[in-house]
């Protein structure tokens, strides 16, 4: 597949397809993949929609047969416009049916197929050097608000720390041997790094060694990740591969960038995309304050974003499918309360990360306790965003389920 324009809507054809096929769970339905204990989170009432969970079940289907068969329309015929408002449409939808698939790259194929959309094209149906440019501003982005969301104390503290012990745990370091403030410094280069990528990928001079060091920073990521890591789920890893192979498509020479082309008109891309671009610029800047979705944040593996916390009393347990044990932990205080790990049921049943954000946390509970009938014996806490340098949160207890649904009504977005 050649580095070229066209190129490139194939390639993040194929990209999507691999990542959907590392999440299949996801996306097919729960009776072929065994996983219909888990719920599924909408958006909004289906009820009040006029849906049952039956034809729920098949528009979501639907959507995700739409995408694969426009990804493999793309591929094959190179270019095509009217594949991508496809693809967007069905991302949408297969979305708000379950806010399981609003995965970082799912939220970012999204926004890549509004812009192949929506561009301009050459005679040759090409897309124009205005909407690379606009992909490479949003790749950027990426990089940036990651990096600032793990200058953080949660992420110093806590996964920065495992990201740290990870490789060196390999050449026998003992981590927990060093000096606090020495643990710290080395966890906070990891960020570090990754706002230096962005740097170095925003100017020409620079752009060849950003993506060198985008390269080496996706590949360690797929090694500390990897099984013989910290043995994260699929999809993390191959997100990180295509993230590396994408900075070569959009940074490295003059892939889509001829040397005698004229230099680009950037009001040519269109008000659409513009508008696009703008949204996925600037509403990060509110995801501390509750007014964007952590992930939509870009805020990768970084522990500072709310969550809902959940304990369940002993005599529930056995009410609970047999392979949810798992994510059920031992009682260590005798009280006969276990904590039960929404992320980690997340990774047990569908083998990819539960969405970071206690409005889904909170309605994936719900659900829970509605379906296992264990309404009296389960208890836990809405907890906010931490704060940046002390890594406090608000906290807001509930044991009863009036405490539990007025915890609820905090949120947007919880049918």
């Amino acid at each position: 597949m050649r580095r070229t324009r066209g190129g490139y809507e194939a390639y993040w054809s194929l990209a999507l397809l691999a990542l959907m096929a590392a999440t299949f769970r996801l996306w097919l339905p729960a009776s072929w993949t065994g996983t219909e204990s888990y719920p599924s989170v909408p958006m909004f009432d289906l009820a009040k929609m006029g849906l049952s969970e039956h034809s729920a079940g098949l528009i979501s289907f639907a959507a995700t047969l739409a995408i694969v068969v426009a990804c493999f329309a793309t591929i094959g015929w190179g270019r095509s416009r009217w594949t991508w408002p496809i693809i967007a449409v069905s991302l949408a939808t297969a979305v708000m049916l379950d806010q399981h698939r609003l995965q970082p790259w799912a939220y970012q194929s999204f926004l890549y197929a509004i812009l192949f959309a929506a561009a301009p094209r050459d005679e040759s149906g090409r897309l124009s050097e205005s909407t690379f440019r606009l992909i490479r501003l949003l790749t950027i982005s990426v990089y940036v608000y990651s990096s600032i969301g793990k200058f953080d104390f949660q992420f110093l503290h806590t996964v920065g720390q495992d990201f740290l012990k990870a490789p060196l745990q390999w050449v026998s370091v003992d981590v927990s041997a060093w000096p606090t403030r020495t643990r710290l410094i080395a966890a906070a280069s990891f960020p570090a790094f990754e706002l230096c990528v962005a740097i170095a990928l925003s100017w020409p001079r620079t752009r060849m060694i950003g993506v060198w060091m985008a390269t080496a920073m996706h590949l360690g990521l797929i090694a500390v990740l990897s099984p013989m890591g910290l043995g994260h789920s699929p999809g993390v890893i191959v997100w990180n591969a295509v993230m590396a192979m994408q900075a070569w498509w959009l940074f490295a020479g003059s892939v889509v960038e001829g040397k005698d082309e004229p230099k680009p008109d950037m009001s040519r891309a269109g008000a659409l995309s513009w508008a696009v671009v703008i949204i996925a610029l600037v509403m990060p800047i509110f995801e501390r304050a509750g007014y964007w979705d952590h992930w939509l944040a870009w805020a990768l593996y970084s522990p500072h974003s709310s969550r809902v916390t959940v304990q369940i009393h002993e005599s529930a347990i056995d009410q609970l499918p047999e392979e949810w044990q798992a994510a059920i932990t031992a009682d260590d205080d005798s009280d006969r309360w276990h904590d039960f790990h929404l992320g980690q049921l997340s990774l047990v049943v569908r083998r990819v990360p539960a969405v970071p954000q206690a409005r889904y946390q909170w309605a994936l509970a719900d659900r829970i306790i509605q379906q296992s009938g264990i309404e009296n014996r389960v208890r836990g806490k809405v907890q906010s965003a931490s704060d940046r340098r002390t890594g406090e949160r608000d906290e807001q207890w509930w044991t009863r389920r009036d405490e539990f649904e007025k915890a609820g009504k905090r949120f947007w977005l919880v049918p």
